[in-house]
């Protein structure tokens, strides 16, 4: 296989691997906010969550956006941004680019940087609530991994 940049996983639910992966197949194809050249999903590296890899690679991921996240805001930090007044008087280039991408991670817009994208809640998290919501019902609940190629369209760009 080729060597694909970009990596992400998607949270979703689905009676079957093939199922979850059609999924996010649909979600990324149709999406309007970001794009890419190709994509490469294998139902063999979904897991379900009765499996301990799902949730290694769950936690995993939200540590990474979360990471993610803290290293936006170093960002804003360093450019001079010490309290949220201070927002509406930036100036507009790299500072304001680096608060839009912390937001849409913030709020749930899918990104390049996304790690882990939850579909069921259109987050960037997962809720306690959902944890034991999939802890009860692992059957209904999958990680689905998809390498995609070059960026066609971004909200970033």
């Amino acid at each position: 296989m080729e060597h694909l940049p970009i990596a992400h996983l998607f949270l979703t639910q689905g009676q079957s691997a093939e199922n979850a992966c059609r999924h996010v197949e649909r979600f990324l194809t149709n999406n309007p906010l970001l794009s890419y050249d190709r994509l490469h999903i294998l139902e063999e590296e979904t897991n379900r969550a009765d499996e301990e890899a799902f949730w290694d690679a769950m936690d995993e991921g939200l540590l990474a956006n979360r990471s993610f996240a803290h290293r936006m805001v170093s960002h804003l930090e360093q450019e001079g941004v010490e309290n949220l007044r201070q927002l509406v008087d930036l100036q507009r280039g790299y500072t304001t680019k680096v608060l839009h991408t912390l937001v849409h991670l913030l709020d749930g817009f899918i990104g390049i940087d996304s790690v882990l994208y939850n579909l069921v809640d259109d987050s960037h998290d997962v809720s306690h609530i959902l944890r034991r919501t999939m802890r009860d019902n692992p059957s209904r609940y999958w990680l689905v991994r998809v390498r995609a190629g070059k960026v066609r369209a971004s909200v970033f760009s």
